[in-house]
C-alpha cells in the first residue's frame, strides 16, 4: 500500500511489510480502478486510487491550512483504513467514534451524521478551547455526553481473551510537569500483534493516567505529548517510550514527558533551517501486524524522544526521525536536506552529524510552462516498514534547486510532483499535470540529476529502478505477452526521466483531455477504444493470433487547458514482431498481471528527448537548436541494435522540415536545426521522430507544441 499522508500516521494493526510482500491475487483485467474521493466529517478530502497491481494510493487534501486541524492521523486497523484529523484525536472514545473516519465505509456509502462544511471548524474551535483549559471532552460539542458515529459502518470484532484480564496503568506527567490531561497513550502486545482490540490499543491521559485492560504477556507502551499555542498550532512534541515490559498482574508503567529528553537535531555540512520535522516509532510482535506511530510535527516544531539502552528481546523495535531543512534566505541556488536515520533494537540519542557519505546530492529542476504553485512529495520508507508516506509540500514552479537526500541500502524513496494545485474539486484533489516517480534508492556520496516535467512530454511505460531481483516493489512493464494474450500499460504526458510516469488522462473541469488507442495484427485492427476519463494510462489486454506476426499499437493523447501550453498532444505508432510465448518468467521486481509473472516483455521501442539549452520554463532561445534523442526498448525486452532515426520539426504545426541527424552510438542520436522567431510571444516547436531496430521494430511519434522558442 502506498499512502501520501499528512501529519500523523498510526498503524495499530496493518498488513505484511513491503519487503517480501506477495503480489496481489489474480483477477481479470489489468486496468487500474478509477480514483474515488470521500469527504471526512471534518471536511478533509481523501482520494483513493487503486493501481493495476492492487495497491491503494491515498492523497489527503486537508480542509484547514494550519494548526492541529491540518494534522491528519492515519490508522490501519486490520483491513480498515482511517484518516483522523489531529483535532479529533483527543476525542476518540469520548465523543467521536472511530467509524467516522473509516475511508472504505465512506466509499461504500455510509452516512455521516454531521455537516462536513461546518463540523471541522467547530471541532477545531473546540480543540483550541479544550487545549487552553488543559482537558478534552465533556464541553461544547460533547456536552451532556453527546457523541457522533458513522451510520452503516461495519462493526469491529474484538479478539476474545482466553486469560485473566489485567489493568495496565500508563502514568505520566505532561510537558508542564503536572499529571497529564493531554496527550495519548499507545499499548501493544509484543507476543501477538492481533491480540488487542483496536479500542484497547490507544487511550487518552486523564488525571495523569491512561488505563488499559489486557491479558498477561509482553507489552510496549508509548506516550505522545504536545503543546499548542493560543491559536491551536503545535509548538512541541515529545515521545516517551517503555518499549518492553511484562504483565503478570495489574501493572503500572511510567511514560512521563520529561523522559523524552533527547531533542531531534541535525548537524549538516551547509547551514540549514528546520522546516518539517517528524518521528516514527515501530514496534513489531513475534507474530501478527506491527504497531506504527508516525508523527509529522510540521514546520519548525521541535521533537524530543526518550532514549533507551537495552535492546528489546520480544519482537522488534525500529525508530527514526525524519526532517526537511532548507537553505537560509539569500542569493544563489536554493538547497534543502531531506533526512532520516533508522535505529533498530534501541532508541538512540537524537543528535545526528551528517557527512557526505550519508547523503546523495540531487541536482533537481522542476519544469513548468507557467509560473505556478505546485506540490512536491518525497517519501522515504525503510524495508522494515509496513507502508507509509509523507505530506506533500508547496513548491514554486518553475524551479531549480539542490537536494541533499539521505542514502542507505534499505531506504527507498518515492513520491511525485504536481504542476499546480487544482482550483476546485477534481478527480485527484490538489494534484494536476505532474509526474510520479518509481521506488528507488540513493548511494551516499554520489551526485545525480533529476528533471521533473522536462519537455517534451510523451507516452512511456513504467521502469523498475530497484534491482530486478528485489521483490519488495512490483512494476508492470509497458507491454507484455503471455501465450497469445498481450497486455499494455503506457502513460501519456510522461517526462524523460527514467522511472517517471505522468498523470495520463487525468484532468479538471477546465481541461479538454482526449485519448484513443488501436491494436493491429498484420495490419488488421483487433482492438481499439477510448481510455476512461481520469485514467492514468492506456491499459488493456487482448488475445491475438498465435502465428508469428507484426503487431502495431497507436496511442493518441491530447490535453489542453489554461495551465497547459507545451506538449499538448502526442501521436505515437509502434510496430514490432511478436509470437506465442511460453515458459518465460519475469524477475521478481516485475509482473504481468496481478499475481502472475509468467510472460515476456514485448520489444517496443522507447524514446528519450533532451532539448539543448532548455530553460525551466520549457523554452529555448531563437536560433540554432540541438536535440539529443535516445532510442531504446522497454525494460527487459529482447533488444536489437538500433539502426536509425529521423527528426523533423515544425514551427507552425503544418509545414515540416528535416533536421540533420548524427548517430553517436548505443541508440543515441543528435539532431541540429534552426527555429527562429521575432515575435514577443515566441513560437512553439513541434517534433516528429521515427526510429527502427535490426529486428524490424519501429516507432513514429509526433508531439504538438513540444517546447517553446523565444526571441531572447
Amino acid at each position: 500500500m502506498r499512502r501520501t499522508l499528512s501529519i500523523v500516521s498510526v498503524l495499530l494493526a496493518g498488513q505484511a511489510g513491503l519487503a517480501g510482500l506477495a503480489p496481489p491475487s489474480a483477477v481479470a483485467g489489468v486496468a487500474a480502478a478509477a480514483p474515488a474521493t470521500v469527504t471526512l466529517a471534518t471536511g478533509d478530502r481523501v482520494t483513493v486510487r487503486t493501481t493495476a497491481d492492487g495497491r491503494d494510493t491515498y492523497e489527503i487534501e486537508p480542509a484547514a491550512g494550519k494548526g492541529m486541524a491540518r494534522t491528519l492521523v492515519h490508522l490501519r486497523l486490520g483491513d480498515r483504513d482511517y484518516e483522523v484529523p489531529g483535532t479529533a484525536l483527543p476525542y476518540l472514545g469520548r465523543g467521536l467514534d472511530l467509524s467516522l473516519f473509516d475511508v472504505r465505509a465512506l466509499l461504500s456509502g455510509a452516512r455521516l451524521p454531521v455537516d462536513t462544511k461546518t463540523f471541522g471548524a467547530a471541532l477545531a474551535k473546540q480543540f483550541k478551547e479544550d487545549n487552553a483549559r488543559g482537558h478534552f471532552g465533556g464541553q461544547g460539542l460533547f456536552a451532556g455526553g453527546a457523541s457522533f458515529a458513522l451510520s452503516g459502518a461495519p462493526k469491529r470484532q474484538a479478539v476474545q481473551p482466553r486469560s485473566v484480564m489485567r489493568t495496565v496503568s500508563a502514568d505520566a506527567t505532561g510537558i508542564d510537569g503536572k499529571p497529564a490531561d493531554t496527550g495519548m497513550a499507545f499499548l501493544y502486545n509484543t507476543d501477538d500483534g492481533n491480540l488487542l482490540d483496536p479500542d484497547e490499543s490507544l487511550n487518552y491521559f486523564s488525571g495523569g493516567t491512561a488505563k488499559f485492560s489486557v491479558p498477561d504477556g509482553n507489552y510496549s507502551a508509548l506516550g505522545v505529548f504536545w503543546t499548542a499555542d493560543a491559536d491551536g498550532n503545535p509548538t512541541e512534541m515529545r515521545f516517551s517510550a517503555q518499549p518492553e515490559f511484562a504483565v503478570k498482574a495489574d501493572t503500572t508503567v511510567r511514560v512521563d514527558a520529561k523522559r523524552a529528553s533527547s531533542k531531534v537535531t541535525w548537524v549538516t555540512p551547509r547551514p540549514a533551517l528546520l522546516d518539517d520535522n517528524g518521528f516514527l516509532f515501530r514496534r513489531a510482535a513475534k507474530t501478527g501486524p506491527a504497531q506504527v506511530i508516525d508523527f509529522d510535527a510540521g514546520p519548525g516544531v521541535p521533537i524530543s524522544v526518550s532514549p533507551t539502552a537495552v535492546p528489546v528481546r520480544t519482537g522488534a523495535l525500529q525508530t527514526y526521525p525524519y526532517s526537511r531543512l532548507v537553505s537560509p534566505p539569500g542569493p544563489g541556488t536554493p538547497y534543502e536536506y531531506v533526512l532520516q536515520k533508522a535505529a533498530v533494537g534501541t532508541i538512540p540519542q537524537q543528535r545526528y552529524v551528517i557527512t557526505a557519505k550519508d547523503i546523495a546530492t540531487v541536482d533537481a529542476t522542476y519544469y513548468s510552462d507557467f509560473s505556478s504553485i505546485g506540490r512536491r512529495q518525497r517519501s522515504g520508507m525503510f524495508t522494515f516498514e509496513d507502508g507509509g508516506g509523507r505530506p506533500s509540500r508547496l513548491i514554486d514552479l518553475p524551479r531549480k534547486q539542490t537536494e541533499y537526500v539521505s542514502a542507505a541500502p534499505d531506504l527507498m524513496w518515492f513520491g511525485g510532483v504536481s504542476k499546480y494545485i487544482l482550483p476546485g474539486p477534481g478527480s485527484f484533489p490538489g494534484w494536476a499535470g505532474g509526474q510520479y516517480e518509481a521506488f528507488h534508492t540513493y548511494r551516499g556520496g554520489t551526485s545525480v540529476t533529476e528533471d521533473w516535467n522536462r519537455f517534451p512530454l510523451h507516452p512511456a511505460g513504467a521502469v523498475a529502478l530497484l534491482p530486478l531481483d528485489d521483490a519488495s516493489i512490483y512494476t508492470q512493464p509497458g507491454a507484455t505477452r503471455a501465450g497469445d494474450l498481450v497486455r499494455f500499460a503506457i502513460t501519456p504526458f510522461s517526462d524523460n526521466q527514467p522511472g517517471h510516469t505522468g498523470f495520463g488522462f487525468d484532468g479538471e473541469a477546465r481541461d479538454t483531455v482526449t485519448g484513443h488507442y488501436r491494436l493491429t495484427q498484420d495490419g488488421t485492427t483487433v482492438a481499439e477504444g477510448t481510455p476512461w476519463a481520469g485514467a492514468f494510462a492506456v491499459e488493456f489486454e487482448q488475445e491475438v493470433g498465435s502465428s508469428p506476426s507484426t503487431l502495431g499499437l497507436t496511442i493518441d493523447a491530447g490535453r489542453t487547458g489554461p495551465m497547459y501550453r507545451q506538449s499538448t498532444a502526442s501521436h505515437t505508432e509502434w510496430t514490432w514482431k511478436s509470437q506465442h510465448v511460453e515458459g518465460v518468467t519475469l524477475p521478481k521486481a516485475l509482473y504481468c498481471v496481478r499475481g502472475d509473472r509468467s510472460c515476456a516483455v514485448e520489444p517496443l521501442l522507447t524514446l528519450g528527448y533532451a532539448v539543448g539549452g532548455l530553460r525551466p520554463d520549457g523554452s529555448t532561445v531563437s536560433g540554432p537548436q540541438g536535440l539529443d534523442l535516445t532510442v531504446g526498448h522497454l525494460q527487459l525486452s529482447t533488444a536489437s541494435a538500433i539502426t536509425g532515426a529521423t527528426v523533423q520539426y515544425s514551427t507552425d504545426g503544418t509545414t515540416w522540415q528535416d533536421a540533420t541527424v548524427t548517430a553517436r552510438g548505443d541508440g543515441v542520436f543528435h539532431a541540429d536545426f534552426t527555429a527562429t522567431t521575432e515575435t514577443f510571444g515566441g513560437t512553439d516547436v513541434s517534433l516528429r521522430v521515427t526510429a527502427s531496430d535490426a529486428a524490424g521494430a519501429t516507432i513514429a511519434e509526433t508531439i504538438t507544441a513540444a517546447y517553446h522558442v523565444y526571441a531572447f
